[in-house]
């Protein structure tokens, strides 16, 4: 009895994540991405394939950059704000949600804003204590992509308001740019600020006029710092902050 012989492919099965739609061979690394990702529901979603992903910037590129998703780009290009990045169910839906979209155009490449209120002037309201909100972007450095470069940082205040962003220059060569999670090219840091000055500016805000001294004794008017890791990011920044003033 002759036997037919399967010459179809072998099936290599793939575990996908349901969050940012990556793909690996073992389930281990999977379970690892998961520990190390932070999916969230509040990070932007691709209205048309549901993607997580890490920024604004990130869904920007994945729905209009120059390697965005076919299928996400055709329907985004004829029902999608390019402002807040909003998907209409009709163009004459996206037409209506224009004229109502209070978002402003995003900021040019290689350019940073400092919205806040020189700390100094004591006749200012904006002295007064409160809590600010940072969030930075890494990309990897040495010869495997493993080193924690800082890229990218964002402050907000309480009322989420931009109060700082910039892009960070490394201090030595990219060779991950971690594109799929941070959006982030070559282009984005070519004129980045100085990891330095990015320290700098950023203490200034926090500590708001306040000394030194009196921020670590009982945080006079400085304002708290929270976030997601912060130990983290503070390490990538070369920075410190009292412990008592990071939430």
């Amino acid at each position: 009895m002759n036997t037919e012989e399967d010459h179809s492919p072998n099936q290599i099965k793939r575990h996908k994540c349901s969050a940012c739609f990556k793909q690996y061979k073992k389930k281990e690394h999977l379970i690892e991405h998961m520990k190390t990702t932070y999916h969230s529901v509040h990070q932007p979603r691709c209205m048309v394939c549901k993607k997580h992903c890490k920024s604004f910037e990130s869904l920007r590129e994945h729905l209009t950059g120059p390697v965005a998703r076919g299928v996400c780009s055709a329907i985004f290009f004829q029902c999608g704000c390019q402002l807040c990045l909003t998907l209409s169910d009709s163009p004459a839906s996206l037409n209506d949600h224009r004229e109502t979209c209070r978002l402003s155009a995003p900021t040019p490449l290689g350019t940073s804003e400092l919205l806040y209120i020189d700390s100094h002037n004591e006749n200012h309201a904006d002295c007064r204590p409160g809590a600010i909100a940072m969030d930075c972007e890494m990309v990897g450095g040495g010869s495997d992509g493993s080193l924690e470069l800082c890229a990218r940082v964002c402050l907000i205040d309480e009322d989420e308001n931009l109060i700082f962003h910039t892009y960070v220059r490394p201090q030595i060569p990219v060779t991950n740019y971690r594109y799929d999670i941070t959006g982030l090219t070559e282009e984005h840091l070519r004129d980045g600020m100085p990891l330095k000055e990015v320290r700098e500016k950023i203490l200034q805000i926090l500590y708001n006029g306040e000394s030194i001294v009196k921020v670590s004794l009982d945080g006079g008017k400085a304002r708290l710092l929270v976030g997601h890791d912060l130990a983290h990011d503070l390490d990538c920044l070369v920075m410190t902050y009292p412990d008592h003033m990071t939430r």
